[in-house]
Parts: C-alpha cells; sequence; structure tokens
C-alpha cells in the first residue's frame, strides 16, 4: 500500500517502510522527529529530497490527483473544510469532489454524523465550532468517501473519550473492511489499542517499525508479578528470575518472559503453597519507547518485519 525506499526529506534520513494493505500503524516519536513529513511525503505534498515512494501503487508527488481519489487525510496544520460554510454544506461539497452516489452519501452522512457526535452541528457554520466539534467533522469527513487509505495526523487532539471510542470503532470496522490507517498520535495508549504495526521515529532516524509484541519482546521483556502466599514460602531457586524480594507473605517477581513464562511460575509455586493473591505487571509501551531513546545503540535497532506484497 505504502512503500518508502531509502527516503529522505527535511529531518527524515533514509526512511525505508512497507506498510502493507489493511495495517493500522502508529507513527511514533518526539515533536520534530518527522512523523508530519512522512504523512506529507506519502500523499504527494512533499517531494523527497531523495529515495523512492509509491503509495497505493502511484508516486504520489507525481500523481496526486489520482492518488487522491483513494486517499483520506486529516493534518493538524492544514485546513480541510470552509470555515464560512455549514457543516452540512462542507460535506455536500465532498459529496459533490468525489461523486459520490447520493443515496450511499445520505447513508453514510447520518452514520457518521451520529456515531462522531456532530449530528446536531450539521447547520452550524465551521468557524462556529470549538476544536472538539471541529475534530469531530474532519474525521467524518477523511471517511466520507471510504478512502482505501486514510492519513491521519493527531486525530484524537481535542476529543473527549465518548469521540475517541467512536473514532476507535470506526477505524477498526473500516480496517476488516480493508482501510490502511497511518496515524500519528502522543498518546502510546491510544497506539496500543488501534494500531497493529508500530514505526518510531527518532531525529528523523527510523528506530524501529514491527508489532508492539515483538518491539516489547525485543527490548523490554522484563515482566513483574506480585504474589501473596497462604502457607510456607515458595522455593524458587530453580526459576531463572532476575530478582525477588519477600516481604512476610508477600512476593514480588522480576523475570524475563522470553525466558519463562507466567504459567511456570504459577506452576512451581501453587505445588508448594497456595496462592492468595496474583497481579502480573507488563510492560508499557512507553516504557519500551523510553528505552529505545535512550539507549546508546539506538541507531542499530532498526527492526523491519517488512513483507512487499
Amino acid at each position: 500500500m505504502i512503500i518508502f525506499e531509502n527516503v529522505s526529506k527535511f529531518i527524515l534520513n533514509s526512511v525505508s517502510i512497507h506498510v502493507p494493505q489493511g495495517e493500522t500503524v502508529g507513527l511514533i516519536g518526539a515533536s520534530g522527529a518527522g512523523k508530519t513529513t512522512f504523512l506529507k511525503l506519502a500523499c504527494g505534498l512533499l517531494k523527497p529530497s531523495n529515495g523512492r515512494i509509491y503509495t497505493m501503487g502511484l508516486k504520489p508527488a507525481l500523481e496526486q490527483k489520482e492518488l487522491c481519489r483513494g486517499l483520506g487525510v486529516l493534518f493538524a496544520d492544514i485546513p480541510v473544510l470552509q470555515k464560512e460554510d455549514t457543516v452540512v454544506g462542507n460535506f455536500e461539497l465532498l459529496r459533490s469532489i468525489y461523486q459520490i452516489n447520493k443515496d450511499r452519501f445520505d447513508q453514510d452522512y447520518h452514520e457518521l454524523s451520529d456515531r462522531l457526535g456532530f449530528v446536531l452541528l450539521s447547520d452550524r457554520p465551521v468557524r462556529d465550532l470549538s476544536l472538539g466539534q471541529r475534530r469531530r467533522v474532519e474525521i467524518g469527513a477523511a471517511l466520507i468517501h471510504r478512502p482505501g487509505l486514510l492519513l491521519l495526523d493527531e486525530p484524537t487532539a481535542g476529543l473527549d473519550e465518548n469521540a475517541k471510542q467512536a473514532f476507535y470503532e470506526l477505524i477498526r470496522e473500516r480496517r476488516r473492511e480493508g482501510l490502511t490507517t497511518i496515524l500519528t498520535s502522543h498518546d502510546m495508549e491510544e497506539i496500543s489499542k488501534l494500531c497493529s504495526r508500530i514505526a518510531l521515529l527518532d531525529q528523523g532516524k527510523h528506530l524501529y517499525y514491527g508489532t508492539e509484541e515483538q518491539i516489547k519482546k525485543r527490548f523490554t521483556p522484563m515482566d513483574t508479578m506480585q504474589l501473596e502466599v497462604e502457607g510456607r514460602l515458595p522455593d524458587l531457586e530453580d526459576l531463572p528470575l532476575v530478582r525477588y524480594t519477600v516481604d512476610e507473605n508477600r512476593l514480588s517477581l522480576s523475570y524475563d518472559s522470553n525466558c519463562v513464562t507466567a504459567a511456570e511460575i504459577v506452576k512451581l509455586v501453587v505445588q508448594q503453597t497456595v496462592i492468595k493473591k496474583m497481579k502480573i505487571r507488563k510492560p508499557e509501551l512507553a516504557d519500551v519507547i523510553v528505552r529505545l531513546k535512550t539507549n546508546d545503540k539506538a541507531e542499530n535497532l532498526s527492526v523491519d518485519h517488512e513483507e512487499r506484497e
């Protein structure tokens, strides 16, 4: 769906990524890492200084008109709505631009406006909308023509929790229908909920591309198990634990999940004593990102799990 081959532009430096159809990719990194530049290159708003880009089989900077038919975009710094027109007036303009069938348009507009919560705003001028209201409408505008590819720059900025959940559900449903999405976000919980793959950029360099499970397993495999037992304390000498502490009948165990599983630990413990309470903490995505970015060898940690279709 999207192929970057040694692409450089502004801060981006020799980035190579392949996003297959149907994936939802979270593009993460600090401000200024090159995330928005990546999206603008993918849709043809920018032309690469070096390297090659193919988006839906097209060269985006040269074939932007053809590309736009199957593309939905939302950028924080580029307005997509006419401020003086009403919400429904903007959508009617989109219907004309994309030549959407009237019956299908009416059905999709009703669904999107209802689920994203702007159904009561249809006759309001865009200039009178709050940030959150405008963002709801902008997401609907990006989806109204049923694009095959969606590029979103911080799409949930300004949204309340209800609107966020509605957005998540829509993206998941559309993905099952074949939609490919690349989105930027500083919210790691949001990335975990939505994305099947993660692309990490740091100062224009491509540090990692793959699944959340893979990034955790490779770079932060340490899990923590807290146990409260009834009876004698178990003998844990045969387990490859990194460390453990004991406080009366409470145990805290840290272990490398690549070497031993939680099930193996529990099996050994219940053979010796009774477990009253148990809590397992796995590393959060944010923990992994911090470790990657502070690793002195981060430039060598690029892990591409790419299969060209």
